[in-house]
Formats: C-alpha cells, sequence, structure tokens
C-alpha cells in the first residue's frame, strides 16, 4: 500500500516548487549565466516544426546530476520533480528535417550535447522565463509525456564556451555520416555510452546517414532508443541457453510496484501489464505482447513497454542466458506525476540486481509475484499472451506421442 495520500505528495510537490522559486528563480531575468548537465530538449508539439534549445540551470558548475536518470533511483517523487524543474529550458522553432544541417542553435545544441562533463553557458531570452507546470492537475499525462521543464522562454542568444571537451566515442560517430542511426547506437551502446545520452544525441540529430539526420522530440528519441538497443540485444540471446526455472524479481520505487518473472524458454516472448489505481481504488490495465518476435502493432502503453524490454535483456545479456518475460508494473495513487519512462527502466535494472527468487513453476512465480499487489492473480493473468500460449503448448503435447 502507498505510504503518502495523493493530495500529501502534491502539497510537498508545491511547498518545493515555491521554496525553489524564492531561492533560486526569482531573480532569473533576460540573461543567464549557469551549467548546463549538459542537456539539449527537442519538442514535439506541431512537430515538424520543433522548439529545440538548452537546459540550464541557475547555479554554473557540476548539474550533471540533474538531468542523469541514471543516478536518480531512491528519491523521493517531490525532490526528483524539484531537481527536474530547476532547469530552466529556452527554446528556438526549428524544422526538425530542413534545419539540421543548416540551423545555428542546431550546431551549438550538437556542440553542447558532446561535452563530457557539465558546462557552464549563457542564454539570451526574449522575455523574463514564465513558468508552466500544468502537469501537476493533468491526469492524462503518461510517462511518455512525463514532467516538462519548470521555467522557459524564447532565445535570443546562446554561447558555449569555444573548447569544450567532448566525449571521444560520440565525437567519432557524429563525423562519421554513413553510418545508419541503428547501427551508431548499438556501437555507442556498447561502448559504454549511457542511453540518456544516447537518446539527446539521437534527439538533436547527431546519428545516422548524412541525408537521412533529423531533430527528434525529445520524447521519441527516449522511446526509439530503447527500442533500438533492446532489439540487438534479442538478437544476441538467440545463441544461448534457457534458464533451468521460473525467476522472479521485485522493485518498488516512486509509487510503482515492479514485479519480473522470467519463464524458461527457447524463443523470446515478452510481455508488460500496467495497472493504475486511482484516488477511489478504481483500476485501469493496459498490456502488450510479443510472441515468438516483435510486437505486432505498436504498443498501447508505448515507451513503457521498450524501457522494460531493454532492462530484462540488458539481465540477460549480461548472464548470457534466454528467456520469456512476463512485467507486471502496479502504480498508486501517490504517483500523481508520471516523471518518464527512465523510472521503469531504472526500476527494473533495480529489480533485476536482487537475489530474486527461483521456483519450479510459474503457477508458483506468478503466485508470488502476486503477494502484496492490490491487483488479484487473476486480474493479472486473464489477458495475458503468453499465458495463453502457453496453455495452448500444454494441450497441443497432449495428442503428440
Amino acid at each position: 500500500m502507498p505510504s503518502r495520500s495523493s493530495i500529501e505528495v502534491k502539497e510537498k510537490i508545491r511547498q518545493n516548487w515555491n521554496k525553489l522559486l524564492r531561492e533560486n528563480l526569482l531573480d532569473v531575468s533576460e540573461s543567464l549565466l549557469g551549467g548546463s548537465p549538459p542537456s539539449v530538449f527537442v519538442g514535439s508539439y506541431s512537430y515538424p516544426k520543433v522548439n529545440i534549445g538548452p537546459l540550464v540551470s541557475t547555479k554554473c558548475g557540476d548539474v550533471k546530476f540533474l538531468d542523469h536518470p541514471e543516478e536518480w533511483t531512491g528519491l523521493e517523487l517531490e525532490d526528483l520533480i524539484s531537481n527536474r524543474l530547476s532547469l530552466i529550458r529556452g527554446t528556438s522553432l526549428a524544422s526538425a528535417i530542413v534545419d539540421v544541417n543548416k540551423n545555428k542553435y542546431v550546431e551549438l545544441l550538437q556542440e553542447l550535447a558532446m561535452a563530457n562533463k557539465s558546462i557552464n553557458i549563457e542564454v539570451k531570452f526574449d522575455k523574463k522565463p514564465t513558468l508552466r507546470f500544468e502537469e501537476i492537475d493533468n491526469s492524462s499525462v503518461t510517462d511518455a509525456d512525463s514532467v516538462q521543464f519548470g521555467l522557459v522562454s524564447k532565445m535570443e542568444g546562446l554561447r558555449i564556451p569555444a573548447a569544450i571537451s567532448v566525449d571521444k566515442r560520440i565525437e567519432k560517430i557524429y563525423y562519421d555520416q554513413d553510418l545508419n542511426a541503428n547501427e551508431a547506437v548499438n556501437m555507442l551502446y556498447n561502448k559504454g555510452t549511457e542511453i540518456s545520452r544516447l537518446s539527446k544525441i539521437l534527439s538533436i540529430g547527431m546519428l545516422g546517414t548524412k541525408k537521412r539526420r533529423k531533430l527528434v522530440p525529445t520524447k521519441w528519441s527516449i522511446t526509439a532508443v530503447d527500442q533500438i538497443i533492446s532489439a540487438n540485444l534479442i538478437k544476441k540471446l538467440i545463441d544461448y541457453s534457457s534458464l533451468d526455472n521460473f525467476h522472479l524479481y521485485r522493485y518498488a520505487h516512486l509509487g510503482n510496484d515492479y514485479a519480473i518473472i522470467l519463464i524458461p524458454d527457447l524463443v523470446w516472448s515478452f510481455e508488460m501489464h500496467e495497472a493504475w489505481i486511482d484516488n477511489d481504488g478504481k483500476v485501469s490495465i493496459e498490456s502488450a505482447a510479443e510472441i515468438s518476435g516483435s510486437p505486432k502493432n505498436y504498443p498501447k502503453i508505448g515507451g513503457s513497454y521498450f524501457a522494460a524490454r531493454v532492462a530484462v535483456t540488458e539481465y540477460l545479456e549480461r548472464h548470457r542466458r534466454k528467456s520469456a518475460a512476463i512485467i507486471l508494473r502496479q502504480i498508486h495513487p501517490d504517483y500523481v506525476l508520471p516523471v518518464g519512462v527512465w523510472q521503469i527502466r531504472e526500476g527494473i535494472r533495480m529489480a533485476m540486481k536482487t537475489k530474486g527468487e527461483i521456483f519450479d513453476s510459474l503457477d508458483k512465480a506468478i503466485t508470488q509475484a502476486c503477494v502484496g499487489m492490490n491487483i488479484s492473480k487473476n486480474e493479472w493473468t486473464s489477458n495475458s499472451a503468453i499465458i495463453n500460449s502457453i496453455r495452448q503448448q500444454k494441450r497441443i503435447s497432449e495428442y503428440i506421442h
């Protein structure tokens, strides 16, 4: 059960926001010198016309933590949101396709995205940045949307240092304009580039063959990177041996409960169920699956699906095993403001680092996975494509001698 009500969490978020305004943001004017994690943002509204710009703090120096999801597990929701809202976003309208090699801001943002550490930048706005924080009262916001940034204003100028220390891995791929985007993402990932970093350089048009490079809205690029990496990892699993037993891993954070069930199988299959519980106790469950291959249609649960898939395939590739997998995600009312699919990826990564539990049957694994859940075993499994497929295989096997 959630330890706090949604009203309590919302109030804490508002208190933190008011404190942030008083201490750091009230004096922000039309000109700002501050640290960038480094970060860039590409909006999706009115695509292929998109708003692009840097994210910058009022503080100079090392602010990497403010836009580094790989370090955020363990934070309370209100503290996480405060960190995100402390970044100010400058915007400039650009064409996603035409401007990628011709827009001065795109070129500067690409340089910024290559930096291997936080750098101080100077942004001039057309007017004092204003608050945009409607999401806290918008129940339709999903993890694919996530919380945007607090203060926003149109840019009139952007200056970055002349000699930036860049990530040589990214720089090399950037200048290789014969390499397609999928190959570039997987090559950088295999060399240790973090997923959060890969999504930024993909979004600002730094990957792909010369004629196909374009700006990609940030929320699309995050899911694209998860999808590309996990698809490549799935191919690698083919050569590995199957698990011998059923494995269960669990983790809870930010009002989300995760249960990951690994099923011995020679063929990759994957399924994710999301159960959203509202303040009245009503439950809405959405599911998506791929049986013996890629999803037939784009998953209804969108980026959540691919964020979970990449975390599971990372685990299997690391242990050189293959299996099918079922993910149960239960979301409590105190998760009042979705913060992005990163929390799904990182939550499942954390789950897969635990010792886990081992069972000799799928039924026992699922029964244990449902312990402590608000959602019953029958509710989770009634529409499971993987479980129905296993049952069908058993029925067929009864007639084969």
